[in-house]
């Protein structure tokens, strides 16, 4: 069944995936702020945590049927999954998101993640079709600025970008190249987060796609599992 023939879930089905999606989204929260607490933080670790935090939020399971069949096709359904999900948000909060990206502290890191072009798909095509290799060159090539009023969407496509160079394994462990980025992306990441996580408690009959979540636990009285083998090891 596509996305667009599912059947609307009832408040209680609904009720239940927005609990499990909280409850995931609260626990790798903490998980990242644990690793932010470390000595030195880990920022890289600090970072990934946040990103599953947020995609237990607004992820949705790609059905087989209806799965892009490119790289390029996958990357532009999970712009679209969290930007519709972000949007719906601002759309029933009255730009709460916006709002808190755009106040002090977050205002700063915030603008810091739209201007930097090592965060921008754009650029990045560019260099790559102009061969531009050397740091300080890609540096003195103009890149778009950002003027539009809701700073929500932009700034999480720009952050995308370093979630996929971090977790499809385009930058080192602990590489001095980003840590300008991963300083300024935390701060933003961890705010959102945490402010999602009661909005889409609020709001979540008006925020689509809620239902169901991907890969939901099992129910009933079966057998736990891993409990045979457990049970092998007892004497």
């Amino acid at each position: 069944m596509t996305r667009n023939m599912a059947v609307k879930p009832g408040p209680k089905e609904l009720a239940d995936a927005v609990k499990l999606r909280l409850k995931r989204a609260r626990s790798w929260l903490g998980k990242s702020r644990k690793a932010g607490s470390s000595m030195p933080p880990d920022l890289d670790a600090q970072f990934i945590f946040l990103w599953i935090a947020f995609n237990a939020l607004y992820g949705n399971r790609r059905r087989r049927d209806n799965a892009p069949p490119s790289h390029v096709g996958r990357t532009t359904s999970e712009i679209s999954d969290f930007t519709r999900f972000l949007e719906a948000i601002e759309h029933v909060s009255g730009g709460k998101i916006a709002t808190l990206l755009s106040r002090s502290p977050l205002a700063v890191q915030a603008g810091k993640v739209l201007d930097d072009p090592f965060l921008d798909l754009d650029c990045w095509e560019r260099w790559e079709a102009e061969g531009i290799r050397d740091r300080q060159q890609r540096l003195t090539i103009p890149w778009k600025s950002y003027g539009g009023h809701s700073r929500t969407v932009p700034v999480f496509r720009q952050i995308y970008t370093l979630r996929n160079q971090l977790l499809h394994g385009a930058a080192s462990d602990d590489s001095r190249r980003n840590r300008e980025s991963l300083k300024h992306a935390i701060p933003v990441l961890d705010g959102v987060v945490d402010a999602l996580i009661p909005l889409v408690e609020q709001h979540r009959a008006h925020i689509p796609e809620l239902h169901p979540v991907p890969f939901p636990p099992s129910t009933g009285d079966s057998i736990p599992f891993n409990s045979l083998r457990i049970r092998k090891k007892e004497p």
